[in-house]
């Protein structure tokens, strides 16, 4: 169980709050159209609330029936109750074995036994020894470092690298949510996808009963988590439409006036057994969503904020990434669009 307590003295806001508000239209192909949450949190807060995060931190649990069934399923963690044991554990580390290059230490003594058998004073039971120590070469145990179960990696090169400093901000920024809370006021996120249950197929046929039915899901949890002061916006988004991108980013810094902080585009479609040779338009539309059109999202938003000149509030984006890189199968381009969305961490430094 997780929930958010907002620590000021104001009251819960009204139900009403939570409103369904005009906006763009979804296109034609409303078979990905999934609804849109942008909440500017706590804007027009007299004062800044505090949220703090209570849970019952659990730990993931697989098991192999007899059946040769894998089960897997989230058990609570032993002595760990609240965030803050949760923090706590993830930081005391655990010995982590530092890689060996065999391969390179095997050339490089294949260099220095090259260039010694050529040596005429060097005897023959010399060599012999010297050959020996290239011959037995095998992986040998090493010093382990000491890195916090939970940390961060800089990528070096092709690579990535455990960053003592960035997991010590990481780890000392998430201590102090646990203990002091945070606060989201003055922020503004949009969020895309995440509706309760959501169905495209039902979506198609009963669009009117779906919209009423995501405007009071949202609202229930408007009424239970909302702060004094902010506001919850929710409208209709289709994100295989390049209008809908367009026209939504555009409601929300025209129509709207806000700026967005924060981006989740959690906006994904299933592809169930779509192997490599029955590519599927399904395949092609969930890819356009996920991918092509997520670009497309923070493009237009990059666009918005160059011409207000908005240079020292950039947006964060969350994105869904998924280390599945074609090792389950099965899933048409699912995985493909996962991994090209990694490139969008080397274009943060290769893109103006």
């Amino acid at each position: 169980e997780v929930y958010y307590q907002f620590e000021d003295e104001a009251e819960a806001p009204a139900a009403e709050a939570a409103t369904e508000t005009s906006a763009p239209a979804p296109a034609a192909a409303a078979a990905a159209s999934a609804p849109v949450a942008a909440a500017p949190a706590s804007a027009a807060a007299a004062k800044s609330s505090t949220s703090r995060l209570f849970m019952f931190p659990t730990a993931p649990h697989t098991e192999v029936t007899e059946k040769g069934d894998i089960v897997y399923k989230e058990v609570m963690r032993e002595n760990v109750c609240k965030l803050k044991a949760y923090v706590e554990e993830m930081a005391s580390g655990d010995t982590i074995a530092v890689p060996m290059n065999v391969q390179k230490i095997q050339e490089d003594v294949l260099k220095l036994w090259n260039v010694m058998k050529t040596q005429p004073e060097i005897s023959e039971e010399q060599k012999n020894r010297i050959k020996a120590l290239y011959e037995d070469i095998n992986v040998a145990s090493v010093a382990t470092d000491k890195v916090p179960l939970l940390h961060l990696e800089r990528k070096v090169g092709m690579s990535w690298e455990y960053s003592s400093n960035l997991t010590s901000v990481y780890l000392d920024t998430l201590h102090e949510i646990a203990t002091s809370g945070t606060t989201f006021k003055d922020k503004d996120a949009l969020l895309t996808g995440v509706g309760k249950g959501f169905n495209w197929r039902r979506d198609l046929e009963r669009p009117s009963f779906r919209r009423r039915a995501t405007v009071a899901y949202y609202q229930g949890i408007f009424q239970r988590c909302g702060s004094k002061g902010c506001a919850l916006t929710v409208v209709p988004f289709n994100q295989g439409s390049k209008q809908d991108v367009e026209a939504l980013v555009d409601y929300i810094y025209s129509t709207l006036s806000l700026d967005l902080d924060y981006i989740h585009p959690f906006a994904a479609v299933p592809e169930n057994d779509r192997k490599i040779d029955g590519p599927h338009d399904k395949s092609e539309l969930a890819h356009r969503i996920m991918l092509v059109n997520l670009l497309r999202l923070l493009g237009v938003v990059k666009n918005k904020k160059a011409s207000r000149h908005f240079v020292t509030r950039p947006t964060q984006v969350i994105l869904p990434l998924l280390p599945n890189h074609g090792l389950f199968g099965n899933d048409g381009l699912y995985s493909e669009s996962k991994i090209l969305l990694e490139t969008i961490f080397n274009r943060c430094n290769s893109e103006s």
